[in-house]
């Protein structure tokens, strides 16, 4: 599957070729984490990390991937700092955010809620979990 331009929002999108693909991937990237190479392949893009929940590993470790790659990071951390708290949908929400992003990486603690945001996203959202429901990023490193 070509995941290019793609919402990632389940680990049942990917077959095990796909797998296979992003560790094959994943190696060759292996030079910029270790930081022995530069690259500025994402210079001018935007990251946007939005999590309204708790997360330590899985924000930094995309926000860091970002910015390895040369991108820009944008987070909101804390569901009380955003017009969510107001009564805004999460489909508003997404609405305006995709606006200023170029992809995005969201965490919320309700079921399903980031299938919903990505529906209204103007741009590739990946699960960063979504309550008891999917994290297809951390099953993808458990793998």
């Amino acid at each position: 599957m070509d995941f290019r331009g793609s919402h990632i929002i389940s680990v049942k999108q990917f077959e095990r070729q796909d797998v296979e693909r992003v560790f094959e991937v994943a190696n060759t990237m292996e030079p910029y984490a270790q930081r022995r190479k530069i690259t500025k392949s994402l210079e001018g893009a935007i990251l946007g990390n939005m999590f309204f929940e708790p997360s330590t590993r899985t924000r930094v470790s995309f926000g860091c991937a970002f910015n390895l790659l040369g991108g820009h990071v944008r987070e909101t951390t804390d569901v009380e700092t955003s017009s969510i708290t107001k009564g805004e949908s999460l489909y508003d929400t997404a609405r305006v955010i995709s606006g200023y992003s170029d992809v995005i990486v969201m965490r919320y603690p309700k079921a399903n809620s980031v299938a919903e945001f990505a529906k209204a996203s103007r741009v590739p959202v990946i699960n960063g979990g979504d309550g008891s429901n999917e994290h297809p990023s951390q099953a993808l490193l458990d793998l």
